[in-house]
């Protein structure tokens, strides 16, 4: 016996073949090619009411970089590169370069304004009516950053990396700007296997490795993996020295202040 979905389904399925193929379901992740918007296509501006209840473009004249930031209140990860944002405002600030946050009018402004201070950032954020916007650039996931070129044109579209995001965004300005080359581009996107595998990352290694030990009573070897931790990297001396100082007191090595994004 076929059940009513099944056959509903090859039903569907013979359809999709007569008229030349399967159509594939609808997909929630976001794609390069589920996007409406794509680089090289040209952006429109658009005024919108800020957090401030001025008004504000979305593009700036004369500006070699428009950067836009959709962000979402109340998460890390918007959180974290909101913060390095500030610093790339800072560097370019003698630049023609404009920025701007985008956020959802889903979020009150007083929310919104204390996300933003904690953040550091100074740019303008405008306030996306019915996330018109959002819905017109195709976007679906925060944060993303999108940068329009001096004549108007999408020249970069860049999700969320836990790993390398900062540097993207900068060497993709820098290149509108005419400070770095493609060459450029390419090396951050794609660095080099040496340069990846740190004596940071195998630090930090060793001190996750040495809390896990500490967690189950084995402090000793918590320690001995700390002692290997401490000379790998001179940046990871206060972690190091932090998790061996707290087994000494009989308490876990904490985290950074910083949380790692989810």
């Amino acid at each position: 016996m076929i059940f009513p979905s099944l056959r509903m389904f090859a039903a569907a399925g013979m359809l999709g073949l007569a008229a030349g193929g399967l159509a594939a379901p609808d997909r929630a992740e976001s794609t390069s090619s589920d996007r409406r918007i794509q680089v090289g296509d040209p952006v429109q501006d658009a005024e919108l009411r800020t957090i401030d209840g001025r008004k504000e473009h979305l593009l700036g004249k004369g500006a070699l970089a428009n950067v836009f930031v959709f962000f979402r209140p109340e998460q890390d990860r918007s959180l974290d590169t909101l913060k390095d944002m500030a610093g790339c405002e800072k560097e370019f600030a003698a630049r023609a370069v404009r920025w701007v946050g985008v956020v959802s009018d889903s979020w009150s402004p007083e929310v919104v304004k204390a996300f933003v201070k904690d953040a550091g950032t100074r740019m303008p954020v405008l306030i996306d009516e019915g996330d018109a916007l959002y819905g017109k650039l195709g976007i679906r996931l925060h944060p993303v950053i999108g940068i329009v070129d001096g004549k108007g044109k999408l020249a970069a579209f860049e999700p969320f990396r836990q790993i390398n995001y900062c540097e993207r965004i900068r060497v993709r300005i820098k290149l509108l700007l005419g400070e770095a080359t493609e060459a450029d581009v390419a090396r951050v996107d794609s660095p080099e296997r040496a340069t990846t595998r740190t004596d940071d990352g195998v630090a930090k290694r060793h001190v996750n490795f040495a809390r896990t030990l500490h967690q189950i009573k084995q402090d000793d070897k918590a320690l001995e993996e700390l002692r290997r931790a401490s000379p790998s990297r001179r940046a990871c001396s206060r972690t190091c020295w932090r998790g061996r100082s707290s087994l000494d007191k009989g308490s876990a090595p904490t985290r950074s202040a910083r949380s790692t994004p989810r």
